[in-house]
């Protein structure tokens, strides 16, 4: 072989050549592997909470004696992260309102807890109509047409102030950015990650994986000012990315707590369809063929860690979909300093609501 291979220069040189595209390829992913695929939010860090200590019972002190004893702090040892991934990350999941980034509503604004020492992930829907301070506390201001500053809005607005087109926020990530601040400002849940997906970008994940499967449990009749555009029968339906879309977004009818009920069997659907043998094969194709059509701060290292997880986990058993309850929001009429009239909001008792996404910041939620 080595003298066939003397005789052909020709071979040789298409073994150079493919040694080294190789060996730049190998170059890029080394130096790449860390790098975020879209610009980093990085929110200032939370105060660490701690988990799993318990102090020991502290030793009686005799009378008269005058040392201070300390309780010794034990920690409960804890199950290793899998896949050489941290224990936990906390990623914002926007469905944004429009067919680019430029502009647009998060209409659809998810949590998701992903916990790589359980292999489990939590999925928490916090509704877009919450009214929430927008004070300019991190860096950005928000005018209306008079000039003056806009202090509350609702939270899907929030990425819209902090889109490109709107040119408010000097937060990094745009909107994703500007949402993830006013969560954690409002709330303080600190966010690790975001995904930001639009229309297009949704419509593309459906039909790429070929439609997925969705059991509604009632009729689902969608309109548009009175005309019918999809209408489905309780039971069984495969749905392509087009009248997936339809279902997700609607809510004339049934509400937002009806929409994110909706979106939740479309969530589990596209779960169930993509954590099987073929579907996690082809998960590495299809982030490389959605990149151009989400926006995430993922890094390639970050993709081979929840691919490796996925194939780990039951779509049914390992991820728990949870949903801010309705009882502890009150809908209200108030006024949008932005726009200028009067919105329909979900007030709120921001302690209440605090005090359960630090349960789901660190893997506890009250049962529903």
């Amino acid at each position: 072989m080595l003298d066939s291979l003397k005789n052909s220069p020709f071979k040789i040189g298409i073994i150079l050549i493919i040694l080294t595209v190789l060996n730049v390829v190998g170059w890029f992913l080394y130096l790449t592997w860390e790098e975020p695929l879209s610009e980093s939010i990085n929110l200032p860090t939370s105060t660490p909470i701690t988990e799993n200590l318990s102090p020991t019972e502290t030793p009686e002190i005799g009378e008269g004696d005058s040392a201070t004893v300390t309780p010794e702090i034990v920690i409960t040892p804890t199950n290793a992260p899998v896949c050489g991934a941290p224990p936990t990350l906390t990623v914002l999941i926007s469905g944004v309102a429009s067919e680019g980034y430029f502009f647009g509503l998060a209409d659809s604004v998810r949590v998701a807890r992903v916990d790589f020492q359980k292999k489990q992930i939590t999925v928490l829907a916090i509704p877009r109509d919450l009214w929430v301070d927008i004070s300019p506390t991190s860096g950005y201001s928000v005018y209306n047409a008079s000039g003056n500053v806009v202090t509350n809005s609702r939270l899907n607005q929030a990425y819209f102030f902090g889109t490109e087109g709107m040119g408010f926020s000097n937060v990094p990530g745009y909107g994703s950015g500007m949402l993830a601040a006013v969560i954690q400002e409002n709330f303080g849940l600190r966010v690790d990650r975001y995904l930001a997906v639009n229309h297009y970008g949704f419509r593309y994940i459906i039909d790429a994986i070929g439609g997925i499967d969705v059991y509604f449990p009632q009729d689902v009749n969608i309109k548009w000012f009175n005309t019918p555009k999809l209408y489905l029968e309780a039971g069984l339906h495969h749905l392509n990315g087009k009248q997936a879309e339809q279902v997700v977004r609607t809510r004339i009818e049934i509400g937002d707590f009806g929409r994110i009920r909706n979106q939740t069997l479309v969530l589990k659907a596209v779960a169930l369809k993509m954590l099987t043998v073929n579907g996690i094969k082809q998960i590495p194709d299809l982030v490389s063929r959605l990149s151009s059509y989400v926006l995430t701060d993922f890094s390639p290292s970050d993709i081979s860690q929840m691919s490796c997880l996925l194939a780990m986990i039951d779509s049914k058993e390992d991820i728990i979909y949870q949903t801010i309850p309705e009882d502890l929001l009150v809908g209200a009429w108030v006024m949008d300093d932005f726009q200028g009239y009067q919105v329909y909001a979900l007030t709120h008792d921001q302690e209440v609501i605090s005090d359960l996404l630090a349960k789901f910041q660190v893997g506890e939620w009250l049962e529903e």
